[in-house]
């Protein structure tokens, strides 16, 4: 039967890389007439970047629900998931490796994923190995949900385990609705845990008024700097256009 491992690392970051390994046991026939997908179920404080995700397009193609803003930090946005659904084309040959071990085929789905800012907190923190005092958030990330879509005709093994997906996910889905049955790929049978959890750094609430001080202080004279040099670039301007012209 087909199963799924998932990754995400490095685990302390802005920057973590989603990399979810399906597994296809030989003989690979049956799977040949379904599409392979990945849902991604992701918490507020965890993104992707469509526009980065369209750069993949050899590899796979996606939809994407919830909110594209990438800069804003967590506080500032509505406290709902975002999902993602990956699909896997038909006869990729570029993410398909032998595995010499159980036979069959891995497809191998790498996606690129983005932390934001986190709220401040008032604790104290905790002691870097730099003897630095920071606040972390502990976030819990779910394994994606790997899925085929197949005809009722097809000859492939069935998993025992339901998958429920949104409806606006089922209609995303191509032919869903055209005699197709969705056949769940679990998690292999020893993963002990079928999430990951990532490491942030927070601000600390105390520090609030301090940086938004030095923020507003910086641009000001940021300001001031850009009036003094156009004050001096308009002055030689006018200065250079009075010098009388020399044949």
């Amino acid at each position: 039967m087909a199963y799924l491992l998932s990754n995400l690392s490095p685990r302390k970051g802005s920057h973590p890389v989603s990399t979810t390994t399906i597994h296809l046991l030989s003989p690979s026939t049956p799977y040949e007439s379904c599409s392979l997908h990945v849902y991604y179920a992701l918490p507020p404080l965890l993104f992707v970047d469509t526009h980065e995700l369209a750069q993949r397009s050899t590899s796979y193609t996606f939809r994407h629900w919830g909110t594209k803003d990438i800069e804003k930090p967590v506080h500032a946005l509505p406290d709902e998931i975002s999902e993602l659904l990956i699909n896997v084309p038909a006869g990729t040959t570029t993410t398909m490796v032998n595995n010499a071990e159980e036979g069959g085929k891995d497809v191998h789905v790498e996606v690129p994923m983005h932390l934001r800012y986190g709220a401040p907190k008032s604790s104290s923190g905790t002691l870097d190995d730099d003897g630095e005092t920071r606040s972390y958030e502990q976030l819990r990330v779910d394994w994606p949900k790997g899925f085929m879509l197949c005809p009722y005709s097809s000859n492939v093994r069935w998993s025992k385990q339901a998958l429920t997906l949104p409806a606006h996910v089922l209609a995303a889905l191509p032919g869903s609705q055209d005699g197709n049955i969705i056949v769940t790929i679990p998690p292999q049978a020893d993963a002990f845990e079928a999430y990951d959890t990532l490491t942030l750094p927070v601000g600390k609430t105390k520090d609030i008024a301090f940086v938004e001080s030095l923020t507003a202080l910086t641009i000001l004279a940021c300001f001031i700097w850009l009036v003094k040099a156009s004050w001096r670039t308009a002055k030689r301007l006018n200065t250079d256009s009075q010098r009388p012209k020399t044949a």
